[in-house]
């Protein structure tokens, strides 16, 4: 039995995009969002991969917060 909601703000853009794309695969949004909380649920955790900054990207960002920047063009690579 629906009986409790769940309320999420997002950009109207974001939305009406969403709601296009999943119209198409026969779905509304409510029921997309039954449908990810129950993978969470099953999977015992986010049932998509999340990438993991590593210990360099970790350190730049740090120095990136604090004011520690160096300018870095791609032909450095």
């Amino acid at each position: 039995m629906l009986t409790v909601d769940v309320r999420s703000r997002v950009e109207p853009e974001l939305k009406r995009e969403a709601a296009a794309v999943l119209n198409a695969a026969g779905l509304d949004v409510s029921t997309a969002i039954r449908l990810f909380l129950r993978s969470v649920v099953e999977t015992g955790g986010l049932p998509i991969e999340v990438p993991r900054p590593n210990a360099t990207t970790l350190a730049a960002i740090k120095a990136a917060k604090a004011g520690k920047v160096t300018d870095v063009s791609l032909d450095d690579f």
